[in-house]
């Protein structure tokens, strides 16, 4: 069985893409050291540079 969690990558407007990436890197290291893992890094389309990371937790007995 299979968790899923959406994630904003880069909260915040920032004025340098730079620092969006290295706040994307972050957060995404956070949920890893967590037991999830990235399935897929996506732009919502929201036209404000938002990302959007899609992870996922497996649970081999059932239970989470």
């Amino acid at each position: 069985m299979r968790e899923y969690k959406l994630v904003y990558l880069n909260k915040g407007f920032k004025l340098s893409r730079e620092n969006d990436l290295e706040q994307a890197e972050a957060v995404i290291n956070q949920y890893v050291s967590e037991g999830w893992t990235l399935q897929q890094i996506t732009a919502p389309g929201d036209g404000v540079g938002a990302l959007v990371g899609v992870f996922y937790k497996e649970d081999s007995f059932g239970k989470l």
